[in-house]
């Protein structure tokens, strides 16, 4: 019997694909936000100029990221609104030291040097300040002054670290479908003539490959999502959607024996959200509940009428539920609560990062809440079509 090599080679696309997808998402949003804040200098030099009654220094406190400048015995002479938050500075009666503000040695000396050798560039240190990761760039001033920008990459290194993580998470989690893929294939080979072994055999790769094409399928969504934002003029009706993800998930539901109940507003309006996105949003939210429920346990999936213009989707299960202090971080893609829980279920921490992402392209919002004595309820905005 013949085994496709595309199967076997689906663990190691699917590690190639995470650390593709990282690293272009990553470098898309830092892209986005310097050229952000490079318009808006341009924005501010231009008010400088044609501006006779507003200083320089003012101009720049209409920039959302902490600026500084400096002269050139190392004494701060302005700081715009951001960066006097940022640096615990508010009461400080300029101009004041540098290490007034920020108290790092080494990192003093770096700049120091990097001032001396403008116009040529210099990589600066990143400035740990709290509980924010800042990227500083220079830029020299008329006087012996310079410039100091400080850009928040606060999440940008929330990301690489959540990426690191990841993927050694990952790279663990693919040496079982691996192992499988190859030992079952090589078994065909020997054993293939018999009728039960090779239907054994068959059913573990489709089973380790489905395993694999998901978490394609989910980094795919997200991708989709950011790019092709959504569109105003679609709508859908709910409870027909509703019904088809049911459907679908007939038998996942059936082998844990789990009791899914609906309640369902007949005279709600069309919503407004295409199709695919609002089933992306029930499928992800149903096999997370039938997932983390106990054997024969209950899910209960509400969509009601929420104020005049938006439906109150929610769905509810009576499994572990999520510790408080993860509540606010689990719809961040990638994050996982519990890695050998999620090995358990076969989560990859996308699953939530695609129901967020959706409902706000779409308007709408997402709240996770654990409920008595045990369970956790997930609720969804999504404006109607009214």
């Amino acid at each position: 019997m013949q085994v496709s090599g595309a199967s076997l080679l689906l663990p190691a696309m699917a590690a190639m694909a995470v650390t593709w997808f990282f690293s272009d998402y990553s470098m898309r949003r830092q892209i986005r936000r310097y050229k952000e804040v490079i318009r808006r200098l341009r924005e501010v030099s231009g008010s400088r100029e044609q501006s006779s009654q507003g200083s320089f220094d003012e101009c720049l406190s209409a920039i959302d990221e902490a600026i500084l400048r400096i002269d050139d015995k190392g004494r701060v002479v302005a700081a715009n609104a951001r960066a006097r938050t940022l640096f615990h500075a508010s009461e400080l009666v300029l101009p004041q030291p540098f290490m007034f503000f920020y108290r790092d040695n080494d990192w003093f000396e770096a700049w120091q040097a990097a001032v001396a050798l403008l116009p040529e560039r210099m990589v600066l240190p990143d400035m740990q300040v709290g509980d924010r990761t800042l990227s500083p760039r220079i830029a020299r001033l008329s006087g012996g002054q310079s410039l100091l920008l400080c850009m928040d990459i606060t999440d940008k290194h929330r990301l690489e670290v959540q990426r690191r993580s990841f993927m050694a998470n990952l790279m663990h989690d693919l040496k079982t479908p691996l192992t499988s893929l190859l030992g079952y294939a090589r078994s065909l080979q020997r054993f293939g003539q018999d009728d039960e072994f090779r239907q054994e055999a068959i059913q573990v790769i489709a089973d380790e490959a489905k395993h694999v094409n998901h978490l394609l399928e989910s980094m795919l969504t997200l991708d989709q999502i950011e790019f092709a934002g959504s569109d105003p003029d679609a709508f859908c009706q709910a409870d027909d959607v509703i019904r088809q993800v049911l459907d679908m998930l007939k038998m996942a539901v059936d082998g844990k024996a789990v009791d899914v109940r609906c309640q369902l507003d007949e005279m709600l309006p069309a919503l407004r959200m295409d199709v695919d996105s609002f089933e992306r949003i029930v499928r992800n939210l149903l096999e997370n509940a039938v997932q983390y429920a106990p054997k024969g346990g209950v899910v209960l999936l509400s969509l009601q009428t929420h104020g005049d213009n938006m439906a109150h989707l929610s769905v509810q299960d009576n499994g572990p539920g999520i510790p408080d202090k993860h509540l606010n971080r689990v719809t961040e893609r990638f994050y996982r609560v519990d890695k050998a829980r999620s090995r358990e279920y076969g989560g990859h921490g996308l699953g939530l990062a695609i129901v967020k992402e959706l409902a706000e392209a779409h308007g709408g919002s997402v709240q996770l809440a654990n409920v008595e004595p045990h369970g956790l309820a997930v609720s969804v905005l999504i404006p109607l079509e009214l």
